[in-house]
């Protein structure tokens, strides 16, 4: 029987809802900054490697606790350089915005582009896109707890190259995971991340080291007025979000129910509630928030239709 790690006073103390959770996108990045003992195990535990092989590790997009930071695409990430040859971008995202697939690839390829001119090409950089995220990335077939995605060559089933990987670690499906992922400690890290109470965290401490100090950093970094305020505005931003989707969706099909007769109802209100909502979206990522409101009005919706090369 494993023996239980003794809690610090403080964290038992604590009962009851958690106020900040670890699911808040810019907690998560600034309790893993600030404790890089317990980043090294949560990426161990992702990259299926032993905490021994992580020889040195630098965070490159390093914030300070309070720091004012823009929350408007209500993701944040922590992209850091393992034994100074390995780029690991871990992304927490809980809302599915629907280009996660996009997305993804996008920020590995950017992260692949750090050659200067004239350096040899073998000398590049592993890297690895890490998605944490509280939703289930396909909609029809299969959805596992960890799924790693590579450069593959179908026809002879091997390995394109191993410079470049995508992992999604889908918390919805913690409880699909397979032995390894629970000997690893992957999914009491994905239990972690989404505990709701005290309770949990107070439990799983008691079972992993590194993650009581994970809760104890967070314990330490929420009494922090700073942090709770921006803790409180990653919040508002993700509500902000919820709401212009769901007001995109009614404004979609008055849009659609004014402009579909030639179409038919049903199917004008469908492509103009689809439409909508990708243009919100947009407006959302990029900070035009105060237009999303005025969008009934034919001459902004036009207006940022154009602005982000959308049909009107």
């Amino acid at each position: 029987m494993q023996k239980k790690i003794k809690l610090s006073e403080k964290l038992m103390e604590k009962h009851g809802k958690i106020r900040y959770r670890f699911m808040n996108a810019y907690l998560f990045a600034t309790v893993f900054q600030k404790n890089q003992e317990t980043l090294k195990d949560l990426i161990a535990a992702l990259l299926r490697i032993e905490l021994k092989e992580i020889v040195s590790l630098e965070i490159l997009n390093p914030i300070l606790p309070g720091q004012d930071i823009d929350h408007k695409s209500c993701i944040m990430d922590i992209l850091v350089l393992l034994n100074g040859n390995i780029r690991v971008n871990l992304e927490m995202q809980v809302l599915d915005e629907g280009n996660w697939n996009e997305r993804g690839v996008y920020y590995l390829a950017e992260n692949l582009l750090d050659l200067k001119k004239g350096e040899d090409y073998k000398n590049l950089k592993t890297t690895v896109q890490i998605g944490i995220l509280d939703f289930d990335l396909w909609k029809s077939g299969k959805n596992p707890f960890y799924q790693v995605y590579e450069l593959w060559d179908t026809e002879h089933d091997r390995v394109f190259t191993n410079k470049m990987k995508l992992c999604v670690l889908s918390l919805r499906q913690a409880e699909k995971a397979e032995e390894r992922e629970r000997q690893s400690g992957l999914y009491d890290w994905a239990k972690t991340l989404t505990a709701e109470t005290w309770e949990e965290l107070q439990e799983l401490s008691e079972k992993n080291e590194k993650i009581k100090e994970a809760v104890e950093t967070m314990i330490t970094l929420t009494e922090d007025e700073r942090v709770r305020i921006e803790c409180m505005r990653q919040e508002k931003a993700e509500r902000d979000w919820i709401n212009a989707m769901n007001y995109a969706t009614e404004q979609g099909e008055e849009r659609g129910e004014a402009r579909g007769m030639k179409m038919g109802i049903q199917k004008g209100m469908k492509q103009e509630r689809e439409n909508t909502l990708k243009l919100v979206a947009k407006m959302s990522q990029n900070g035009d928030t105060e237009y999303i409101a005025r969008l009934m009005e034919p001459e902004v919706f036009e207006q940022m239709a154009a602005k982000y090369g959308m049909k009107a």
